[in-house]
C-alpha cells in the first residue's frame, strides 16, 4: 500500500515540474489537484482491502468443501454418505384417520349400534437402486382397525429384492410380499377402516415366496413358489409345496408403475390415452393359505383345495368398471369349513363401477355390487350394496365417505341378519 502511495506523490510531482507553470496557474489549482489524488488513492486502498477479504472467503471456502469430500476408500465423510443415501433411496407413507357408525341386526337379539374413531393406518414405503440389476422394497405398517381397542399391530408388512431390469423380459421377486394372486380392485376404503373388499378377504395371501415373472409389451405372466402356513394334517409342515400363477394383458398404462409386489398399487394410466384396459386370470394350489380364511379355518385341512380368479378393469375418459370373481376349484371337507350339512365351496365376486368428474379438485364416485356363497363359516355376507366418494382436496390428500349394506346367510357363523355402515376417511400420501 506504501508502494502505491509513493507511485502517487512521484507522479504528482513529475506533472508538477514537467507541465510547470503552463498546466499549474495557480497554488490553488494545484491543491484541488493534490486533494483529488488523494481521494482517489483512498478509493483505491479501500477497494483493494475489499477485494483482499473475498479473496479469504473463498480460500475458507474451498478447504471446507475438500474436507467433505471423500478422501479414499473408506474415509468418506457424513455429508457424503447422506448424499449417496438421498440418490439412492426413495422414501414415500401413508397416513389415514377415519370415522365409522355400524348397526347390526341379529336373528336372534336386539340390535347393536357402534361407532369408533381410528389412526387405522401408518405406512412408510422404502425402495432403493442398488445396480441396474437389483433392486429393494419393503413395507412398515401400523393398523388400528375400527371396533377394536387391543388389536393393533405394527410389522413389516412387505420386504423383498427384486432382480431384473427393464431391458429384459424376466423378473425374479424374493421375500415377504403378497403373491401375485387376483385383481383385488376396488375404489372404496378397505380394512382397517371397514371389512375389505370379498374378494381380497378370501384371496389376499401374504408369504415369503419367490415369483418369477415374464413381461412382454402388455403381456405380464407370474409364477410363485411358497412354504404356506396351512399344511395338510399328518404332512411335514417344513415343506415348499404351495404355488400358482398369474396371467394378464394391461393396455394403456405407464407399466413402470406397476409392481405387483406392492400392497395397494393404484394404476396410472398414460398421458397421451384415456383407455385403460386389464384382463387376467390366477391360480392358487391351496386357497385356505389366504391371511383371513386360515384365521377363521385354522392351519390344517384333510386336502389342499386350490382356488382360481377371473379379473377385469376398464376405464375410459373417466368412466371405469371392475369385475372380478373368485373361487374354490373344489369344495373343502365338512370338518374344515361347512355350508348346513356339506362341506362349502365358497366363492365370491366384487363389482364396482362409476366416474370422475372434476368439478373443483378431482371426485371419484363408485357404486358397488358385491356377493357370496357358501361363505357362512367365514362369516362374509350374501351381499353387499354400496357408494363411495373419493374427494382430492390436494396433491395427496383425498378425503373418502360412504355407506355400505351387507345381508348376511341364514346360517351366518354369527347370526347376523343384515348390516349397515357408514364411514369417513382422511388418507394423506407422501
Amino acid at each position: 500500500m506504501k508502494k502505491v502511495l509513493l507511485f502517487c506523490l512521484l507522479l504528482l510531482w513529475a506533472t508538477f515540474f514537467a507541465l510547470g507553470p503552463v498546466q499549474a496557474e495557480t497554488y490553488d489549482d494545484l491543491k484541488a489537484e493534490i486533494r483529488a489524488l488523494m481521494e482517489q488513492n483512498k478509493a483505491l486502498t479501500e477497494r483493494l482491502k475489499r477485494v483482499e477479504e473475498e479473496l479469504n472467503h473463498l480460500k475458507a471456502r474451498e478447504g471446507v468443501e475438500k474436507m467433505a469430500e471423500p478422501q479414499g476408500e473408506g474415509e468418506s465423510g457424513a455429508s457424503g454418505f447422506l448424499s449417496e443415501a438421498q440418490k439412492r433411496v426413495k422414501l414415500s407413507g401413508l397416513l389415514e384417520f377415519g370415522g365409522a357408525y355400524k348397526n347390526t341386526s341379529y336373528k336372534h337379539g336386539d340390535d347393536v349400534d357402534e361407532s369408533d374413531l381410528a389412526m387405522t393406518t401408518v405406512e412408510l414405503d422404502f425402495s432403493a437402486k442398488l445396480n441396474n440389476w437389483v433392486d429393494v422394497t419393503g413395507v412398515l405398517l401400523y393398523e388400528d382397525p375400527t371396533f377394536t381397542s387391543d388389536e393393533n399391530s405394527f410389522d413389516v408388512d412387505s420386504a423383498s429384492v427384486v432382480i431384473g431390469n427393464d431391458q429384459e423380459p424376466f423378473t425374479l421377486t424374493l421375500g415377504k410380499i403378497y403373491v401375485p394372486f387376483g385383481g383385488l380392485f376396488t375404489y372404496f376404503p378397505d380394512d382397517p377402516l371397514i371389512d375389505s373388499p370379498l374378494t381380497l378377504l378370501l384371496g389376499e395371501t401374504n408369504e415369503k415366496a419367490a415369483v418369477l415373472q415374464y413381461s412382454n409389451g402388455g403381456l405380464f405372466i407370474s409364477t410363485y413358489v411358497f412354504n404356506g402356513d396351512v399344511e395338510e394334517e399328518g404332512e411335514d409342515e417344513n415343506k415348499i409345496e404351495s404355488y400358482g400363477f398369474d396371467i394378464n394383458f394391461k393396455y394403456g398404462f405407464d407399466f413402470s408403475q406397476l409392481n405387483f409386489y406392492k400392497r395397494g398399487e393404484k394404476y396410472q394410466h398414460k398421458e397421451e390415452s384415456c383407455v385403460d384396459f386389464i384382463v387376467g386370470a390366477s391360480y392358487i394350489s391351496n386357497l385356505a393359505d389366504s391371511d383371513y380364511v386360515s384365521d377363521m379355518i385354522g392351519d390344517t385341512v384333510d386336502d389342499y383345495v386350490g382356488g382360481m380368479d377371473f379379473y377385469l378393469h376398464m376405464e375410459h375418459c373417466g368412466l371405469f368398471l371392475e369385475a372380478e370373481y373368485m373361487g374354490a376349484t373344489e369344495a373343502f371337507s365338512e370338518e374344515v369349513l361347512s355350508s348346513g350339512h356339506t362341506g362349502a365351496r365358497p366363492y365370491v365376486w366384487n363389482l364396482e363401477a362409476g366416474f370422475t368428474y372434476n368439478w373443483w379438485k378431482e371426485l371419484e364416485i363408485a357404486f358397488k355390487w358385491a356377493g357370496s356363497h357358501d361363505t357362512e363359516g367365514l362369516a362374509l355376507p350374501e351381499s353387499r350394496f354400496g357408494v363411495n366418494f373419493n374427494q382430492t382436496l390436494f396433491e395427496g390428500v383425498t378425503f373418502s365417505l360412504g355407506y355400505l349394506h351387507d345381508e348376511y346367510h341364514d346360517h351366518d357363523v354369527e347370526s347376523r341378519d343384515d348390516r349397515d355402515l357408514m364411514y369417513g376417511q382422511m388418507a394423506v400420501e407422501f
